[in-house]
């Protein structure tokens, strides 16, 4: 997975210019949500929910990411698929589940900086991802391993009207 973190220039015409990638890291005994979790393990228990702004004071502390959002990139094609962090929702025990919530971003531009249409909040994509490692498993791996739920991603819109059979 390629989560990064990048600087965002709103443009006069609505667009959204990204520049300064940092990539960002979730898995791993020093990734985000192993970070997180040693940190607050109380709070990490129960069920929790991380801002982008929360995962910016964990990835860059001195920055206080603003003005930044994060990204899942999956190069699909020959073109660039961009996801804009909502937030991350978990639980953490043996184990630390989470679900991811994302909204698609167009991209518009790649070359010389990412410029992207500002997001259609009528969609959003979850995904269910779990790491090996938690609150009771601290010296776990901390790496991806199938979620206990097995729900994949789910892809949410507005809702479809109905038409009376006729």
């Amino acid at each position: 997975m390629s989560f990064k973190s990048y600087a965002q220039t709103i443009q006069p015409d609505g667009r959204w210019m990204l520049s300064n990638p940092l990539p960002l890291v979730f898995s791993g005994q020093n990734g985000l949500i192993a970070r997180f979790i040693a940190g607050e393990k109380y709070r990490a228990a129960a069920p929790w929910k991380l801002s982008p702004a929360e995962l910016h004071s964990i990835a860059l502390p001195d920055d206080l990411g603003r003005e930044r959002v994060i990204v899942f990139e999956q190069a699909d094609g020959g073109g660039l698929e961009l996801m804009w962090l909502q937030n991350v929702r978990g639980i953490s025990a043996e184990t630390t589940e989470m679900l991811f919530s994302f909204t698609p971003l167009t991209v518009d531009l790649v070359q010389p900086m990412i410029v992207v249409k500002a997001p259609n909040a009528s969609c959003a994509y979850g995904e269910d991802l779990t790491l090996d490692g938690g609150v009771s498993n601290p010296k776990g791996s901390w790496k991806w391993k199938k979620p206990h739920l097995a729900l994949g991603g789910v892809k949410l819109g507005p809702p479809v009207a109905l038409r009376a059979a006729g």
